[in-house]
């Protein structure tokens, strides 16, 4: 008939361990360098005037439009024909 065994079972408990992989086990967990810093603190300057030149641009592209527009809508009646003559 059926054969009846008992079989011993063993269980291995490992404990958890958290794995912190990547850069921070090669570089421990410090502040910004001096060189990080300065290069901050040069780079925000250089990075506002930049944009604040830009802006400049843009606002003196949008004001040329602007005055442009109306008079290329008045003198188109003229500008339109002229340019079929010459091109």
């Amino acid at each position: 008939m059926a054969d009846v065994r008992t079989h011993s079972h063993q269980v291995q408990v490992h404990p958890l361990r958290q794995h912190e992989g990547g850069i921070k086990v090669v570089y421990p967990q410090s502040g910004p360098s001096s060189t990080q810093v300065l290069a901050v603190i040069a780079g925000v300057p250089v990075g506002g005037t930049l944009l604040t030149l830009a802006g400049l641009t843009l606002a003196g592209s949008v004001i040329g439009l602007m005055l442009a527009f109306p008079l290329l809508l008045i003198f188109s009646p003229v500008i339109v024909p002229a340019a079929f003559v010459i091109g």
